[in-house]
This record gives structure tokens, C-alpha cells and sequence, in this order.
């Protein structure tokens, strides 16, 4: 239910819309945290079920109307009891590290191929969080950790992509009969 409380963290400093949740979300905690509209709408349907927040319609009669989310007292309790309790054991599946883990069935070449996209796939994720405006306070601070796990992903690639650079390809060894 983390994404509940993420949506009520973005709430509590402000009402925001379905539209500014989503965007918030993307602009201040990716790659920590990625929610899609289909995800963040019934989120936002259970917190108000629950008393989290509040909906407010705006928007003139005819047309699309907006739907401005606040959240309540409860939500603020529900935030801080969710921030304050202990987090679970962080997740450590990684699409990326299981692919290295089998490296071994590559060729050689093959393997410094993977290692080398691999590498670009992280360094660009770096260098797209490293031009984005970092976010204030504690979700800056988040950013700031999320940047320095990618970039020591990025050194160990790097240091496997050396290994794999100063790898001799092992030349079959001829039984020394003739045929």
C-alpha cells in the first residue's frame, strides 16, 4: 500500500490534482518510485473510501472537470504512522544484476557487449537524474541516495567490463593425435 502514502505525502504539502500527482511523482522521486495513472486513480479512490482524503470538483459546468485531492487529518496521521514505522527489508531484485549473473553463458565478445549496454543503460539514467531539478528537502536527499546506488552499480560494471577487457580467450588445446 506504499503507494497510498506517497500520494498523501505529496498531499499533505499541497491539494493536487490526479494529473499533478502523477507528474510530481515522475519529476521528484523516479527512479525511486514510478506510479502510472491507471495505478494512481484507484489509490486516490481508497484513500478518500478510507477517510485519507477529500475530493474536491472543479471546473465549469460543461467540459472536462478537475478533481482536486486534500488530504485530512487522518491522512496526515496515516503519513506520519507510515514514515515513522519501520520499512521493510529493501527489495533487491534487479533485472540488470540477474543478466550479469549469467554472464557466463556468453562468448566473451557477447558478454562485453552486455556489460558495455548495460553500462550505457545506468549512465544514462545517471545522467538524466543529474540534469533534472533535484527536489527539496528529504525527497532531494532520496534523489541523492538513488544517484549514488546507480553510480556504484556503474563502477561495478565498469570493473566487470575491465575484467572481461584484460580476459584471454582460452585456446583449444589439440589432443596431439592426427587424424
Amino acid at each position: 500500500m506504499a503507494l497510498a502514502q506517497v500520494l498523501l505525502g505529496f498531499l499533505a504539502d499541497q491539494a493536487r490534482t490526479g494529473y499533478e500527482l502523477e507528474r510530481a511523482i515522475r519529476e521528484e522521486l523516479e527512479p525511486i518510485w514510478r506510479a502510472e495513472f491507471s495505478q494512481i486513480y484507484p489509490a486516490l479512490a481508497r484513500l478518500r473510501r478510507a477517510g485519507f482524503v477529500l475530493l474536491r470538483v472543479l471546473g465549469p459546468r460543461r467540459g472536462p472537470r478537475r478533481h482536486l485531492y486534500r488530504v485530512t487529518a487522518a491522512g496526515r496521521r496515516e503519513l506520519r504512522r507510515w514514515v515513522g514505522e519501520a520499512p521493510p527489508a529493501p527489495d533487491v531484485r534487479d533485472k540488470g544484476l540477474a543478466r550479469i549473473a549469467f554472464l557466463d553463458v556468453l562468448a566473451l565478445p557477447e558478454r562485453r557487449r552486455a556489460l558495455a549496454l548495460h553500462e550505457q543503460a545506468v549512465a544514462g539514467m545517471i545522467r538524466l537524474l543529474r540534469s533534472a531539478r533535484m527536489p527539496p528537502g528529504s525527497r532531494g536527499k532520496a534523489r541523492g541516495a538513488a544517484l549514488e546506488r546507480l553510480e556504484a552499480a556503474r563502477r561495478s560494471i565498469r570493473q566487470l567490463l575491465q575484467e572481461t577487457q584484460t580476459s584471454v580467450v582460452p585456446v583449444p588445446q589439440s589432443s596431439g593425435k592426427r587424424k
